[in-house]
């Protein structure tokens, strides 16, 4: 039986990824979960497993040609005696499919890189987690951003007694609504950035440009992948309207709606630990971006004001700045707006 391996989705922002090599002579044996093909998509260059064993029967996608997901890129046959085998060229629309030889250099050359795949991915051990193809991704995108962008981080704290007040005022709406603790940090970066709009620049050789977006993205862990969603034009939205974007659009992610995984360009990120009881720490600027804000959880904490001493609600946050964008100060500048935003509400 021949089973169709086709292009899945990887969260990227663009709709084709690029096929580098084939890892895998055509008439070999495949199989389950075995590296397949090497792709480039617009953010990293990995590797698509097979979703099933038998023999590579044919290749429907040429080496440094385009694939759309969900194209059909390559044929396992699951029968244990396989045809002669064939490389496929893509057709032009209307026009009937090309079969030509398999190339002996692109054969060669496939054989030698499954050989050195190989090496390099053996079966896993009952003690090492295999990561698909989102978390291999992510790894790549951030070890990149680590690497590449020098970062810097400062920390302040914030006066919560507003947002807990705000989030209590809507539990008491009827019907009752839900104001998502980030949906405060996302305004207050968004009036910031008026102030401060050098921060959503990114860093490109001889010059800085722009985001081009007014979007603020807020990090979200579903299913043990990270991922990031935008909130679009966040100043023109209320603080529910901007609450309800937040959860929305995670809830997608959850049901698996493949629109809402790919990659939407942000100005900044938002990422908020505190539902895990921790107060503060430090991110990894997400790629294409110049900062993150990292939130911690709002804790009763001992204040002097007026002179005298009072608990009070406060969130930590520390900014992670790319030092090519913006120096010390300036950043600092940033952070302390997004603090008046935040106890101004």
């Amino acid at each position: 039986m021949d089973i169709e391996i086709k292009m899945p989705d990887l969260a990227t922002t663009e709709d084709e990824v690029k096929i580098l090599r084939w890892l895998i002579e055509v008439g070999k044996p495949v199989k389950l979960g075995q590296p397949l093909v090497e792709i480039e998509t617009d953010k990293a260059t990995m590797d698509v497993e097979s979703v099933a064993a038998g023999t590579l029967r044919a290749v429907l996608v040429n080496e440094e040609e385009m694939a759309a997901v969900g194209q059909v890129i390559a044929i396992i046959e699951s029968a244990a005696v396989s045809s002669p085998p064939t490389v496929l060229a893509a057709a032009a629309p209307e026009a009937a499919p090309v079969v030509v030889a398999a190339a002996a250099p692109v054969a060669k050359r496939a054989e030698s890189m499954f050989a050195r795949n190989q090496q390099a991915r053996q079966a896993a051990k009952p003690d090492e987690i295999a990561l698909n193809a989102t978390e291999q991704e992510l790894a790549r995108r951030l070890q990149k951003s680590k690497q590449t962008i020098p970062h810097y981080y400062l920390t302040t704290s914030a006066n919560a007694e507003r947002m807990v007040e705000l989030r209590a005022a809507a539990r008491e709406q009827n019907p009752p609504q839900t104001l998502v603790w980030d949906a405060f940090f996302v305004v207050a970066i968004a009036r910031a950035l008026k102030d401060f709009p050098r921060m959503a620049y990114q860093f490109d050789e001889a010059r800085l440009v722009s985001a081009a977006t007014g979007a603020i993205g807020v990090a979200a862990e579903i299913d043990n992948a990270l991922y990031v969603v935008a909130v679009d034009n966040p100043l023109s939205l209320t603080m529910e309207q901007v609450s309800q974007q937040i959860t929305g659009k995670v809830a997608r992610i959850r049901q698996a709606d493949p629109a809402s995984k790919k990659l939407v360009p942000t100005a900044i990120t938002v990422t908020n630990l505190g539902a895990e009881n921790i107060e503060s720490f430090a991110a990894i600027i997400n790629p294409g971006e110049a900062a993150i804000l990292a939130i911690g959880k709002v804790t009763p904490t001992v204040q002097v004001v007026g002179g005298e001493i009072v608990i009070q609600q406060r969130v930590h946050m520390t900014l992670s700045v790319d030092h090519r964008v913006a120096n010390g100060k300036y950043a600092a500048g940033f952070l302390s707006k997004i603090m008046t935003e935040l106890e101004s509400l």
